[in-house]
């Protein structure tokens, strides 16, 4: 993998020696390099620290995992289907999770009010919990979709 030689990923690219395998591994990186950007300008304690390594992990985890499935089907088009995939599933879990938070924060006004308040350290675990769940949801979707478009041939019709 390339650092810095911006020149030298480009004649790999230019020349066609860049493989899928190659991509995957700039993808992975730039994918762990997204999810600890989302923590710069937090504050640190052990429960951040603790919620930076479970959403690396599962990003870890759900990268390769599509891109196993993809590997073990047609092995065509990876970022393609990932950037396409991708779109309409985080979309829909952004309106789920707009209108899950509407409600929440209903509740945690609700049962805040009654007992002088919710505490600030629940409510960051909650958070953490929901955060790994929204992930582990995103790419367990994701990788349906892998699995669907990566088997499927032109002679069978899609369900």
């Amino acid at each position: 993998m390339i650092w810095f030689n911006l020149q030298e990923l480009e004649r790999k690219i230019i020349e066609d020696k860049l493989s899928e395998q190659d991509g995957f591994e700039y993808f992975l990186a730039f994918s762990i390099m997204g999810a600890l950007s989302m923590y710069i300008n937090t504050s640190y304690s052990l429960l951040t620290v603790l919620e930076v390594a479970i959403v690396v992990g599962i990003t870890i985890w759900g990268s390769y995992l599509i891109f196993k499935t993809n590997s073990e089907g047609d092995r065509k088009d990876f970022f393609k289907r990932y950037f396409a995939l991708a779109w309409v599933i985080s979309f829909r879990l952004f309106i789920f999770t707009m209108i899950a938070t509407f409600f929440i924060s209903i509740l945690l006004l609700t049962f805040g009010s009654k007992g002088g308040g919710v505490n600030s350290y629940v409510t960051d675990i909650f958070m953490m919990i929901i955060v790994s769940l929204f992930g582990l949801v995103y790419y367990l979707l994701l990788n349906n979709s892998f699995r669907k478009v990566s088997s499927r041939s032109v002679q069978q019709p899609i369900a």
